[in-house]
């Protein structure tokens, strides 16, 4: 049986919610796969009326689009429900709205990071930018901790799929075994991007710039960037990467969508978005 690519596109029928379902459209139309709407109520009695707005933008997309769309409405939070959806249905992905600094789906707080951060799928984290016509510049910013070269296999897998460019964003640290560790990572990521056959450009952190994150932000919106890669981000550690500024990278300003991924490696070697070049040796 085919292991069929599935999005989950939590909606609340705003116009970032729409933005959030082209890009689950263009993603899966490159993977040649389907989508799953989901909406959540606060209580079954709104069910009937979330599935008369739902279920119509379900049939458009199936119908424009020729890709597979269902929609599904269920009653409970939304900060629960969305990876007990995507576990169900099987989605590969999630692919979700943020109005801003107001916070996710209209939500703020602490809840609804650690909903995004913790999530086993793989999260795309969009706002209300216009899609491009093409994925062609991916950041993927590198730190000290040594997880950040176990997971580039998806990074490179991404970039393979779009045929986008990666640029390798480094930090700076003053601290020379931190920054002794920061350039060992940038080098096996080089080499492992080169046995891959990975365009990719190597852009640093600069000392005085200050904050990273800061930095990460200014350089993808200089260049353009459609996506920003965090990888092995989960609320409990994310501190040490993003120096408490995890919302402000979701959020930025500059609007670009944010992949964050803490996958167990079984889930990276079944998807064929993510799971490529998981086996290669370097």
């Amino acid at each position: 049986m085919k292991d069929v690519y599935k999005i989950l596109v939590p909606t609340d029928f705003t116009s970032v919610a729409e933005t959030a379902l082209n890009h689950a459209i263009k993603i899966a139309g490159i993977m040649e796969g389907e989508i799953v709407l989901l909406h959540v109520v606060d209580r079954d009695s709104k069910i009937d009326e979330a599935r008369d707005q739902v279920d119509p933008i379900a049939e458009k997309v199936s119908k424009e689009y020729n890709i597979p769309t269902v929609g599904k409405v269920v009653s409970g939070n939304i900060f629960d429900d969305i990876d007990k959806v995507a576990d169900y249905e099987g989605a590969r992905l999630i692919i979700m709205g943020t109005h801003g600094r107001r916070g996710l789906q209209h939500v703020t707080g602490s809840h609804a990071m650690k909903v995004v951060t913790s999530s086993t799928i793989p999260f795309i984290v969009v706002q209300d930018r216009v899609l491009p016509e093409q994925y062609k510049n991916i950041v993927f910013p590198i730190d000290f901790k040594a997880e950040t070269k176990q997971k580039i296999s998806l990074t490179a897998s991404m970039a393979q799929k779009f045929g986008a460019k990666v640029h390798i964003f480094a930090d700076a640290d003053d601290d020379k075994f931190d920054a002794q560790k920061i350039s060992n990572n940038v080098a096996y990521t080089k080499k492992f991007f080169s046995k891959a056959g990975i365009d990719y450009v190597v852009e640093k952190a600069d000392p005085k710039g200050g904050d990273f994150v800061k930095q990460i932000i200014r350089y993808s919106a200089s260049i353009n960037a459609d996506f920003i890669t965090v990888l092995n981000l989960n609320y409990r550690s994310i501190n040490a990467f993003l120096k408490q500024s995890e919302e402000e990278l979701i959020t930025n300003e500059a609007q670009i969508p944010v992949l964050m991924v803490n996958p167990s490696n079984d889930f990276i070697r079944k998807s064929p978005l993510f799971g490529q070049y998981q086996t290669l040796s370097i």
